[in-house]
This record gives C-alpha cells, sequence and structure tokens, in this order.
C-alpha cells in the first residue's frame, strides 16, 4: 500500500508542471533573454533563450548557492551583468521582468535597467527605501509606481514588474512579491522607453542609487504581460522547467523537483 502511495506521488508530481502549462502556457517567443546560472564559474552568463544573449559578468559578481542550483552572488561595490548588444524593450511595448532575490542589505538596489536618462525614456527597477525596510520599485525619470511588501529581511523573495498591453504609464505596471500583486505607489509619468542608447544591466547603479547588494538568480525578461498564473508557474517549478522544450529536459527537472521536495 505503501509504495502505491508513493507511484501515485511521484507521477501527479511529474504530471504537475505539464497540468499547470496547459493552463499558464508561456510562448518561448516571448522570452528575450533568460539567465539560470548554472555555469558555477567564470565571466559569462548563458542566454536559456533561443536569443542566446549571453551576459559578461563585470566587477567581483561571482557564482554562489541561488534559489534553485546556482545564482550570482554581488558584493555591493562594482559588480554588474551587462547583456551584450540587447538594449531592451522599447516605447510602451508590453513587458516582464521577474528574479529571485536574496538581500544582504537595506539599500536602493539596482536590479534591472536599461534606456537614456531622460524623463519618460528611462526604465529602471530598483528598491524603493523607507527606513529599514526597502520595497520593489519601477521608474522612468519623471514617474514611479512601487509596492509595498519588504523585500529587504534578508530571505528569497520572487519579484515581478508587468507592464500590460495597451498600457500608457508607468503606474500601469503591475508589482507581484512571491507571486502577490502589490498595491500601487508613486507619481505618474508617461512611458516611452527608449531602446538604443543603454544595453540592459543587472546591478550597476544610476545616478545617486547603490549596486545591487545581496544573491541574484533565475532572471529573464518577457516581451509580453504575463498573468498572476504565469509568474506563479515559473515562481512554483522554476525557469528551467517552463522554459525547457526537451521532454528529456523535463522529466530530468521535475525529478529533481520530487527529490527537493521528498
Amino acid at each position: 500500500m505503501k509504495n502505491r502511495v508513493c507511484q501515485l506521488v511521484i507521477i501527479n508530481i511529474l504530471l504537475l508542471p505539464f497540468c499547470l502549462s496547459f493552463s499558464a502556457a508561456i510562448d518561448l517567443g516571448t522570452v528575450e533573454v533568460s539567465y539560470l546560472f548554472e555555469e558555477g564559474k567564470g565571466k559569462l552568463a548563458k542566454d536559456a533563450s533561443p536569443n542566446k544573449r549571453n551576459g559578461s559578468l563585470e566587477g567581483g559578481v561571482k557564482y554562489g548557492p541561488g534559489k534553485f542550483g546556482q545564482g550570482l552572488i554581488y558584493d555591493g561595490k562594482d559588480d554588474n551583468l551587462i547583456v551584450r548588444n540587447y538594449h531592451g524593450i522599447s516605447g510602451k511595448n508590453p513587458r516582464t521582468i521577474l528574479y529571485w532575490f536574496k538581500s544582504a542589505s537595506t539599500r536602493e538596489h539596482s536590479w534591472v535597467k536599461w534606456g537614456v536618462v531622460e524623463p519618460t525614456r528611462k526604465y529602471y527597477v530598483r528598491a524603493h527605501v523607507a527606513g529599514a525596510i526597502c520595497w520593489l520599485r519601477v521608474e522612468n525619470a519623471g514617474g514611479n509606481n512601487w509596492g509595498g511588501d519588504d523585500v529587504c529581511d534578508g530571505k528569497w523573495h520572487h519579484h515581478a514588474i508587468v507592464f500590460p498591453k495597451g498600457s500608457k504609464d508607468v503606474e500601469d505596471h503591475q508589482i507581484y512579491v512571491d507571486g502577490k500583486l502589490n498595491g500601487k505607489n508613486g507619481a505618474a509619468n508617461p512611458m516611452d522607453t527608449d531602446g538604443e542608447g543603454q544595453e540592459v544591466v543587472m546591478g550597476d547603479f544610476l545616478a545617486h542609487h547603490a549596486f545591487m547588494h545581496g544573491s541574484f538568480d533565475e532572471v529573464a525578461i518577457f516581451s509580453i504581460a504575463l498573468t498572476k498564473k504565469q509568474i506563479e508557474l515559473v515562481m512554483n517549478n522554476g525557469l528551467a522547467s517552463v522554459l525547457s522544450i526537451d521532454p528529456k529536459d523535463k522529466l530530468s527537472t521535475n525529478w529533481g523537483l520530487i527529490k527537493s521536495t521528498y
């Protein structure tokens, strides 16, 4: 009887990501860039998307324990990841940015940015600091929008920034922390993101803000607005499971989930 129950549990876990994918499928053609950070060494971050936009690791950033396997460790001094020859999503086009982060301090962490430093043209995902806590924030030089869940408490948190199709203002962003939709705070400003002047960077500060300080893992940029179900799919199963198109890879990934869960 016990063996039969174990078999049913294994089957259900193996099938779960496939069942979820039918209800929250993500088109691989919408993945602009995705890093799993499983290299474990070196100065290159391999892009898992079909675009092969590999990242260059700069300064003291190094590989270390991540949320899923390996990740990046930022020392907060001079660390950065540059997505060479990729300048991000422009104008008012929809987008989603998501990643895992575990803070090593409370500061204005610079997570992801691109665009020129001009009103409406900049695109910057960073921390909004209030005393000993900080919140997930997006801004565009003149306008901003931030949530209300503390992401600087030294624990792993999943961040997702979503700009839906047809949106026009920075305040139209949806901010998710650990799959939970946050409230809106900030100042209105039209969106017109520059897509030529700045390569996408992850970690480097802008103006008077600060370098990222902490652990960073499983980051991706999509050219669509992911739904809450899709964000939860990525958060709960990992990018490797969601983006893999080889059934053997999915089986291997899902078996790894079983071993880590039971």
